[in-house]
């Protein structure tokens, strides 16, 4: 039996962030790819982010909307 709730997660799949935090797959990994989120691999290929990591991150981001180009 798995008593762990999705607030519980120590880390996340890009996938499994995405959905978290309701931004698309290629949110994250943009923000992976310029460095702004760092992920740990515990295998050759799969990134895991940490919890701690993913809300760093998340506290990051500006709170103020982009303005239209």
């Amino acid at each position: 039996m798995n008593d762990k709730t999705p607030g519980d997660k120590l880390a996340y799949t890009i996938d499994n962030l995405a959905r978290a935090v309701d931004v698309s797959d290629w949110t994250i990994r943009q923000a992976i790819n310029s460095g702004d989120l760092i992920p740990v691999y515990p295998g050759k290929k799969k990134a895991l982010i940490p919890k701690t990591e993913a809300e760093r991150w998340l506290h990051s981001l500006p709170t103020e909307r982009p303005e239209a180009s």
